[in-house]
């Protein structure tokens, strides 16, 4: 089985990057407070986490959803992540100018079941580095989860456009090993199904994903 890439999102404390470094995890994300969902994390405190990220020589990567061009700049300037991952509000134009400005951070596009568009990808398949499909829609109050069946055709549209991607939303060790089957993606993206009740990587539960998958 050819590595997979590993990126272990919304990481909130310190201790989880030790365990990721200890683990040989080469990326992890950072979830904005501007998002839905679970695991969120002040800007202050996704700097100091994204310091700790380049002082193991981890990949940190910034989740955030579109308020103002301006406000999205100010905040990249300030945690210094090495990718961005935009919500799909994000433009063309929008996108070319934070590349414009920041030019050694890759762009990367966050994509779901209800807001996958073609002629959006299309129009920024030039532009992104990577994109990120999660087969979970965050709510405020709730999380709506779609099967891989309903999102394989998506997926497949994405890779076919030389985008490399991550798939993410309720992956496990039980479910891991066909989803890398059905889709081959070029990397996983996994956040609750590897935390403990305190909101830490757990050991165990990274371990045993880890015997399932060929992690690079």
């Amino acid at each position: 089985m050819k590595k997979i890439p590993l990126k272990i999102c919304g990481i909130t404390n310190v201790k989880s990057v030790e365990v990721a470094y200890k683990n040989k995890i080469k990326s992890l994300g950072f979830a904005s407070k501007s998002l839905n969902g679970p695991n969120t994390a002040s800007d202050k405190k996704i700097q100091s986490l994204i310091k700790e990220c380049k002082n193991y020589k981890i990949e940190s990567v910034l989740l955030t959803r579109y308020v103002s061009l301006d406000k999205i700049i100010e905040q990249i300037d300030f945690t210094k992540p090495k990718t961005i991952s935009c919500s799909y509000h994000f433009s063309k134009k929008d996108l070319l100018r934070i590349k414009n400005i920041f030019k050694r951070l890759k762009i990367g596009v966050a994509i779901n079941p209800e807001n996958f568009n073609k002629n959006y990808i299309e129009s920024i398949k030039k532009i992104v580095d990577v994109v990120y499909f999660d087969m979970n829609v965050y709510r405020k109050k709730s999380i709506k989860k779609y099967s891989l069946k309903k999102s394989i055709k998506q997926i497949e549209f994405i890779k076919n456009k030389n985008i490399p991607v991550y798939i993410g939303g309720g992956i496990d060790k039980k479910n891991v090993s066909n989803i890398l089957k059905q889709t081959s993606p070029f990397g996983l993206d996994i956040s609750r199904g590897l935390k403990n009740n305190r909101n830490l990587i757990s050991q165990e539960k990274l371990k045993d994903l880890l015997n399932q998958i060929s992690i690079g």
